[in-house]
């Protein structure tokens, strides 16, 4: 694999080791350290770190300067396993992450465990992006070390014929989080089920309550044990999601940009939203493009466009303004604050079937709305909720009809799409997470006279949310209720994933994600901290980006 070669400074915290030399990236007050804890007398440089400006990181001139610097240091010097070019968290993106570069003379793939004592062993087999998994040139992020402690850090080098030909060992004292020491370890409660969990990694988005703060948010990812193994900080508002695509992943690092960072950490891309602000979600669309949930800056109403971002060009593109699709229903609204714009429908999810439809979520109407031909005519295919809710403004012709006695979804998040061969063609799943909060502010809506929904929350007060599961069968224009886990009472945000046989919750106003089994038992409860909540928290295996 050939390096881009671009240009570089240094801002975040940044740690040189090379066996048998010392290279210094920065002009700036330096101190060494040496470890007397490694077989290689490896010294370590530290110099300042100074997320004050975390916007100054992502800048792509920013990055660029510093890449250029690596790649001007690996034209100067022949790296082998026992020496190495490591830099501890050089592009300021992976606040315990080590980037590293050496050559080997055979084929091989690399595998590292980090140990530190009191901690479970993290073991990972490094993804070369070579088609069978071997490569003579190895570029990394080393990423799991535990932040304020002494980590134990070892690489292997495997040949062809599965033989270990070199192996590297050395200590490193990885910096304090520059968030709260509070989200170094989760509280972790074990279940009835002995299933095993998914073996991917749990990664929280967003603690975050408003798309205009000006607050440092993180993403955090853990392991199975519920130890922080990376935090990426991102400039403001909160990620949504992770999209991977080419080695590459992208997430928003505020309300009006997202970010592509490939795997060393390097930031290669910022998407900026124009004259929109993102909220909620956004997703691959089906042209190079994202589809994303938005505000129009300056509007009188909130959280009610959807926008496309061409990926090759940075275009942005207004797709649909949910104003002309519900015109009846917002035309019988009021807007009573002349401060504040009217958050009348409230998306806060979306996904891609097929070409050009797309489900989403609506908190406000406590609906989930398909609408199809969305890069031309779009149009309201259905609605998933209740009827009499739709009735006043004569959209309850649209609403499918419910199959089964059942208090029906209410503020719901995260709707996810599943098709499933076993059944009939025009059928299919929505899952997702009830949050079974009954409320609307902008409309006076008797929810107690509605017979669709019984034993609800209002607000941040309720006693059950649930993981609930829908079947759809559009040729009869209907909905059912195939599959209910009772969680934790989240009134607002949170979300669902399907993990194989597995599913995990998060009852994100909780700080709470509990993972099932295939019979819907519990196998594990995680629970931590924050300013306001867990947005989401979904497991990704991050396989084809940093592992294989």
């Amino acid at each position: 694999m050939k390096r881009a070669k671009k240009k570089i400074f240094i801002l975040a915290i940044v740690v040189v080791i090379v066996v048998g030399a010392v290279l210094i990236l920065n002009r700036e007050t330096i101190t060494s350290e040496q470890s007397s804890d490694d077989n290689n007398s490896i010294t370590y440089i530290n110099l300042n770190k100074d997320y004050d400006d975390i916007e100054d990181i992502y800048d792509l001139d920013y990055q660029n300067e510093i890449n250029e610097q690596i790649s001007n240091l690996i034209d100067k010097n022949d790296y082998t396993l026992q020496n190495p070019l490591l830099i501890a968290n050089p592009y300021g993106t992976n606040t315990t992450g080590i980037y590293m570069y050496f050559s080997s003379d055979e084929a091989c793939k690399a595998s590292y465990t980090i140990e530190a004592d009191g901690y479970s062993t993290f073991s990972k087999t490094l993804n070369n992006n070579s088609e069978d998994g071997y490569t003579n040139e190895h570029e990394y992020l080393l990423v799991g070390s535990i932040p304020g402690v002494k980590n134990f850090i070892t690489v292997t080098l495997t040949n062809q014929n599965d033989e270990v030909i070199d192996t590297l060992s050395w200590s490193y004292d990885a910096p304090e989080l520059v968030g709260s020491e509070d989200n170094i370890q989760l509280d972790v409660t074990s279940g009835e089920s002995t299933q095993a969990l998914d073996d991917g990694l749990y990664t929280m988005l967003g603690n975050r309550t408003t798309e205009d703060n000006e607050e440092i948010d993180f993403i955090l990812i853990y392991d199975n044990d519920g130890t922080i193994r990376s935090e990426i900080p991102i400039i403001s508002y909160r990620s949504c999601r992770l999209l991977f695509e080419d080695n590459t992943m992208y997430f928003s690092i505020s309300a009006s940009k997202i970010a592509a960072m490939n795997q060393t950490g390097q930031i290669t891309a910022i998407y900026d939203t124009s004259n929109y602000n993102l909220h909620h979600d956004y997703i691959f669309g089906n042209d190079n493009n994202f589809l994303v949930l938005a505000s129009k800056e300056d509007s009188s109403t909130e959280e009610d466009i959807i926008i496309s971002i061409d990926k090759a060009s940075g275009e942005v593109r207004e797709l649909i303004d949910l104003k002309e699709l519900f015109k009846n229903y917002y035309s019988n609204l009021s807007n009573n604050s002349d401060d504040e714009p009217l958050d009348w429908i409230h998306i806060n999810s979306i996904e891609l079937v097929g070409d050009d439809t797309i489900i989403i979520s609506s908190r406000e109407t406590s609906s989930i709305i398909k609408i199809n031909n969305i890069y031309d005519e779009p149009e309201i295919d259905y609605i998933i909720g209740s009827k009499q809710f739709w009735q006043e403004s004569n959209y309850d012709n649209l609403v499918l009809n419910q199959i089964g006695d059942f208090s029906i979804n209410a503020g719901q998040h995260c709707v996810v799409y599943q098709e499933d061969q076993s059944l009939p063609a025009g059928q299919y799943y929505l899952y997702f997470y009830n949050n079974n909060n009954t409320i609307c502010s902008t409309r006076d809506y008797n929810y107690s006279s509605d017979n669709s929904y019984y034993n609800t929350g209002v607000g941040s007060d309720g006693e059950t949310s649930y993981y609930d599961k829908y079947l759809i069968d559009e040729n009869n224009r209907t909905f059912s209720l195939v599959e209910r886990i009772p969680v934790t009472y989240s009134g607002y945000v949170s979300s669902v994933q399907k993990l194989g046989d597995n599913v995990l919750i998060d009852s994100g106003g909780a700080f709470e994600a509990s993972e099932y089994d295939s019979n819907n038992q519990l196998i594990q409860t995680v629970k931590g901290t924050g300013a306001t909540w867990w947005y989401r928290v979904f497991k990704y295996d991050y396989n084809d980006y940093w592992f294989q």
